[in-house]
């Protein structure tokens, strides 16, 4: 389906409101012709007024007559007095035309921009909707800054458009409006007005591609700069300690320059439709002046009618001017749509897996069986067997790069295995319900996340129907207790963006606090003790083994120190598991585990 098809169909929910903007349109346009009538024809009750000797009898003005269709409506004036009486008439009716023109231009703009907001606000909720269900796969192939781009300026680009359809609706309406009286008055001289059509259609319609192929353009460098900006504010310490500011001023500047070359060129293209627009419909206006002027001077037309006409004709082109400006608009808007349309095509995750099966208790015993996993075909795990009973500790461990946490993102199906299965209590995890697959795994990861909420949001974050003081034990348990009673507003405390007013320590703790508040049978720990200092450490891994009694562990373990006590240890080389066992038993078999203890114990 095109991007303009799929765009109407996200209208159609708005129908109601369009034919009603339409209907407003309409109004709206009868009171701009009527407007030209109304001088056209008082031009002509004048001329008879001043030429009259109302001793010969009453001069009957007629405004609003359309032969066999409208009577309209009659103004006799008998004296020279009764010319007050026209004049009186006269602005009652602009002045009326101009209340109900005012009130239905209101409603139109209203309604338009209304659906405008509407729309927007569907959509934006539909693309946040489709990246936080998306697989992670998926969104990782795409850059962070580029899908925030597509959210905000993309949608925005959008909602413009459809708030601009207002001015476009009318000017859509009066065209045919105006044509339609037009023939009524003139059909020779209407059939010359419109001979430009044909070369105003053909030049909105070519800049319009030219524009929308520039917006392109300029959307996606919108997305590089969101993107390196992105990169900039989140490793700023990263650039300064290499003094590198200068490249990335010079990086971030050229693809800046890139975008306003782009804008530049849309800029041109837009500029110049206007002018030539204009030109044009003024050769349409000044055919249609002198054949009219022929007319008159011929008896075939009276003044009124001429002045009437020349009026609507020049009200009748100035619409074309708007809807060439709209499809610029348009233009830019469609390629917005389809750079939202490109996340909106995202996949939910676990779409090949429909099943609902809810887990009741759950043992813990997890088997791997021979599971193969790559990212776009390039294997990172390959063949993988073993099986974890109820609340063994397994670790796993390796050079970076060995698919450590590849394999533990696959229990909890952030990706899906390429071959093989994953068992929980002997269930292949794909048939049980993504949701509460994922509620029996706490995640403790080695780069903490937390949100810029309280500091008692965060802990309940995984359980929100836990007790205030079911929080506050998990904090202590954490060793996270005390520095959060010494904060400015204790366990309501804000904490700022990714939790940036707290210690990378203290980051830690609140991440395994919610964890254990969360109790599931299942734990994954990254490296969970990385980043606490060597007191603090103490006393969370203290912690963290008295939450790990009756519970299922994975340890993905860099210092090996941590996991000599584990029940068994996995090592993993090139993503396959190369040796299995105790902490003895591998230094005994002289092997990888072997040497890797050996470097870093003698560092």
């Amino acid at each position: 389906m095109s991007t303009s098809s799929r765009f109407a169909r996200y209208l159609s929910p708005h129908l109601g409101s369009v034919v009603l903007a339409v209907i407003c349109a309409l109004v709206i346009s009868l009171c701009e012709a009527g407007y030209a009538h109304i001088f056209g024809y008082t031009v002509d009750a004048l001329t008879q007024i001043v030429a009259q000797d109302f001793d010969d009898g009453p001069v009957h003005v007629q405004y609003f007559h359309f032969e066999r269709v409208l009577d309209g409506i009659t103004i006799t004036i008998t004296d020279a007095s009764d010319t007050f009486k026209l004049i009186g008439w006269i602005l009652a009716s602009i002045l009326t035309l101009v209340v109900v023109k005012g009130g239905f231009t209101y409603c139109n703009d209203y309604l338009m921009a209304r659906v405008g907001y509407q729309l927007v606000t569907g959509i934006r909720n539909e693309l946040y909707e489709r990246i936080l269900f998306a697989p992670l796969g998926v969104l990782k192939a795409n850059r962070t800054g580029d899908l925030m781009a597509r959210v905000t300026d993309d949608v925005r680009t959008l909602q413009y458009a459809v708030g601009s359809t207002a001015n476009t609706i009318r000017a859509a309406v009066c065209i045919p409006v105006f044509v339609l009286v037009m023939l009524s008055q003139s059909v020779k001289m209407t059939a010359l007005a419109l001979l430009v059509f044909p070369l105003l259609g053909h030049l909105i319609n070519r800049f319009g591609r030219r524009i929308r192929s520039t917006s392109s353009e300029i959307q996606q460098q919108t997305g590089d700069i969101s993107s390196q900006l992105k990169e900039t504010l989140f490793g700023l310490k990263i650039i300064k300690s290499f003094t590198a500011e200068e490249v990335e001023r010079t990086r971030f500047f050229k693809t800046n320059q890139g975008q306003y070359h782009a804008a530049m060129r849309r800029v041109r293209l837009t500029a110049m439709l206007p002018p030539l627009v204009e030109f044009i419909s003024a050769i349409g206006v000044a055919t249609v002046f002198g054949f009219g002027c022929w007319q008159v001077t011929q008896g075939r037309l009276e003044i009124g009618g001429f002045i009437w006409y020349i009026g609507l004709a020049s009200l009748m082109f100035k619409p074309i001017k708007t809807i060439g400006l709209f499809n610029n608009i348009l233009q830019q808007s469609l390629a917005s749509a389809a750079r939202i349309f490109y996340v909106l095509d995202f996949e939910k995750e676990a779409y090949k897996h429909k099943s609902r099966l809810k887990l009741g208790s759950v043992r813990g015993e997890v088997e791997f069986r021979d599971v193969s996993f790559g990212y776009e075909r390039e294997p990172v795990v390959k063949h993988i067997n073993f099986h974890a009973q109820p609340g063994e500790v397994i670790a796993l461990v390796g050079r970076s790069g060995g698919g450590k946490t590849t394999l533990l993102n696959l229990l909890s199906r952030f990706y899906e295995v390429d071959s093989g299965e994953i068992l929980i209590d002997g269930i292949p995890t794909p048939e049980i319900a993504l949701e509460d697959l994922r509620r029996q795994i706490a995640i403790v990861p080695q780069d903490t996340v937390l949100f810029d909420a309280t500091v008692m949001e965060n802990i309940i974050y995984g359980a929100p129907a836990s007790t205030q003081e079911a929080a506050i034990e998990a904090a202590k348990r954490a060793n996270a207790h005390d520095f959060i009673t010494q904060m400015p507003n204790g366990y309501q405390t804000q904490i700022g963006e990714s939790g940036t007013k707290l210690s990378t320590g203290q980051q830690q703790r609140l991440s395994i606090a919610r964890a254990i508040l969360k109790g599931p049978p299942i734990l994954v720990l990254d490296e969970a003790t990385s980043a606490l200092d060597s007191q603090s450490e103490v006393l969370v891994q203290a912690s963290l083994e008295n939450l790990m009694k009756g519970r299922t562990t994975f340890v993905i373990a860099h210092r090996l120190s941590t996991v000599v006590h584990a029940d068994k240890i996995l090592v993993l080389n090139d993503g396959q598991i190369v040796e299995s066992g105790t902490h003895q038993e591998l230094l005994k078999n002289g092997g990888l585990y072997q040497k890797l203890c050996q470097m870093q114990f003698r560092g």
